[in-house]
């Protein structure tokens, strides 16, 4: 089963960026185009709601061996700072390693913006990701700098094609895990 969370709810703005974007908005609205592409090829997936807190998530998300988690969150930072990086678990397996590189690799070919890898969640200011104790192969994305405005540029012209990318990395994913 694919899981697609937005990293944000309506409740917790995460980062706001250049022209006081918020990321609980960017994060929904990448979400919900990627559920409509998955919905538009008839592939069954579970979303979180825009007012579920992170807690209330992971208790109500029922992750196994065979699901495939993606969670959708945008980078703050400087207004120079730009890319895209994507988080795996510190005890990520081969299986979720190759699912973020396959997350990244659709993300930067898209938005065109520069690769800044795939990093254990311990590289992160966080140090711990709750998403990364769900089952299954699991990845966090940063899209890109909310506070950038060249990479918002990037992102709002290509949002569509993102979607259509990580909907086809999903179900490949998914497909390999059944």
């Amino acid at each position: 089963m694919i899981f697609l969370l937005a990293g944000h709810s309506k409740y917790d703005s995460g980062a706001v960026g250049v022209d006081i974007r918020q990321e609980n908005n960017e994060t929904m609205r990448l979400r919900d185009l990627v559920a409509a592409e998955l919905t538009a090829r008839k592939i069954s997936f579970v979303t979180d709601s825009d007012s579920d807190s992170l807690s209330s998530v992971l208790k109500k998300i029922k992750t196994g061996s065979g699901s495939v988690v993606l969670d959708i969150h945008y980078n703050a930072g400087p207004a120079s700072a730009t890319g895209i990086e994507v988080i795996v678990g510190d005890d990520a397996s081969a299986a979720d390693k190759l699912f973020a590189a396959d997350v990244l690799e659709a993300a930067t070919s898209t938005l065109k913006l520069r690769s800044r890898g795939v990093k254990k969640e311990s590289d992160t200011p966080r140090k711990r990701l709750g998403v990364m104790r769900e089952n299954g192969r699991v990845c966090l994305i940063e899209v890109c700098f909310i506070t950038s405005r060249s990479d918002m540029s990037a992102l709002d012209a290509n949002i569509g094609e993102l979607a259509q990318r990580l909907a086809d990395v999903l179900i490949k994913h998914e497909n390999l895990t059944t």
